[in-house]
């Protein structure tokens, strides 16, 4: 019995304290902690306790709220004081940098007060996925003008900073602290990763583009420029039966190429063909893939187009136009628009004379390839969802017909820079 009543005490007691550790009104007592756990408001209760004691047992505890009230007026004005008499911006040392590059900040102070401003902080969202950046000025001299710089990684694409940035002080007590929004000097656009790729796939065109002249280099259009050894993946087309009968192998034709090759880069945006989240999802990579393409290919002199949801970009050649399609791809988001409504745009539609690349994934090919609707000129660049954070019971396959096909980001630079037939053996 005594064993019995002991282990019965001892489950009373343990209710007992399971009671009393359990928080009966949670939402209640995070505002209490709120507004208690912090010295604003320890001071306040000092101040209350310090009246009460006044008031019930000596007058010296009136003297003693005073003093606690002269602290608390002193916390809470004087950085709302200090705050007043600075003139602050904040900018970049550069208007646009690429995915994984460091740049450059600054943040400009002009104390237009005769005494020093302390004890100040920099608070606000730059960049990419590290979120909240703070940076401390211990002290701004009256009457001076101070400049803060530090590095900044752009993790990811985008236009930083996401919010404006706020600059806070709760000198000297640290009861209160008052903060103002930054005047942002400029902004820093971060553009996607881009990597080589290999030259334009020939494709079968009429158009000769304005101001285009013909080099005497191989190419896949123009004169024949001579001959040589057919290479897996040549045209049947350039075979020159002569001279292959003459020497017993397959020989192909050379031809010229003109200058500017003509390609038109569409990117799918729908969310609903899209997998993973945040710098490896598909969406991502996919942006990236577009940007390779566009930027690799603009830089050896083709007119590339550029085509989006809520984005149309005519062929255009140039550094100008380069950094159009980059500030394009960097405000990129996903947009709930078909891909079929996109390639059905006057700009795609109308795109007949030269090299179509479309950029999607698995599901988004499945939902918008339609193959008695197919062109000659147009290739598919698919991303496996598998590979890019998707479920791996999707049952998407490679397609017959899919130009590229990315298995997951390790396989992007390679098939990238000598994925296709002409970036194998030359153009």
């Amino acid at each position: 019995m005594t064993g019995l009543a002991q282990r019965l005490k001892g489950g009373r007691m343990a209710t007992l304290r399971e009671l009393a550790r359990r928080d009966f009104f949670p939402v209640f007592s995070a505002k209490v902690r709120g507004a208690v756990y912090n010295p604003f408001g320890v001071l306040v209760l000092a101040a209350l306790s310090s009246l009460a004691c006044g008031f019930f047992l000596h007058p010296q505890g009136f003297a003693l709220a005073a003093g606690i009230g002269a602290v608390i007026a002193a916390g809470a004005l004087w950085p709302l004081i200090s705050l007043a008499f600075l003139r602050v911006s904040i900018g970049f040392d550069k208007g646009a940098a690429t995915e994984g590059d460091t740049c450059g900040a600054r943040l400009l102070v002009c104390n237009r007060a005769p005494w020093s401003a302390w004890g100040l902080s920099l608070r606000g969202a730059f960049y990419g996925d590290t979120g909240i950046v703070e940076v401390a000025v211990a002290r701004i001299p009256g009457r001076r003008e101070v400049e803060c710089r530090w590095n900044l990684k752009a993790d990811t694409r985008g236009v930083y900073p996401l919010d404006s940035a706020r600059l806070g002080s709760g000198f000297p007590f640290g009861v209160w602290r008052r903060s103002r929004t930054l005047l942002n000097n400029g902004r820093l656009v971060v553009w996607p990763r881009v990597f080589p790729v290999g030259p334009v796939p020939s494709v079968v065109s009429e158009r000769v583009v304005e101001g285009q002249v013909s080099r005497g280099k191989m190419g896949s259009h123009g004169d024949v420029m001579g001959v040589r050894p057919y290479r897996r993946g040549d045209s049947p087309r350039r075979i020159h039966w002569g001279q292959s009968a003459k020497h017993d192998r397959l020989i192909v034709c050379e031809l010229q190429t003109n200058a500017r090759p003509l390609v038109q880069v569409v990117l799918d945006a729908h969310p609903a063909n899209h997998a993973g989240d945040g710098a490896d999802s598909s969406f991502e990579w996919a942006i990236r893939v577009a940007a390779s393409l566009a930027c690799g290919w603009l830089d050896e002199g083709a007119e590339v187009g550029f085509a989006c949801a809520g984005v149309e970009l005519p062929a255009a050649a140039g550094s100008l136009h380069k950094k159009r399609i980059l500030d394009a791809l960097a405000m990129a988001v996903k947009v709930p628009r078909e891909l079929n409504d996109i390639l059905a745009c006057p700009l795609c539609r109308g795109f007949r004379d030269g090299l179509q690349v479309v950029v999607t994934t698995s599901k988004g090919y499945q939902a918008a390839h339609c193959a008695p609707c197919e062109r000659a000129n147009r290739r598919w660049a698919l991303l496996s969802l598998e590979g890019f954070g998707g479920s791996t019971r999707s049952g998407f396959t490679k397609p017959g017909d899919a130009w590229l096909w990315f298995c997951g980001p390790n396989h992007v630079p390679g098939l990238l820079l000598n994925g296709w037939s002409e970036a194998r053996h030359g153009s």
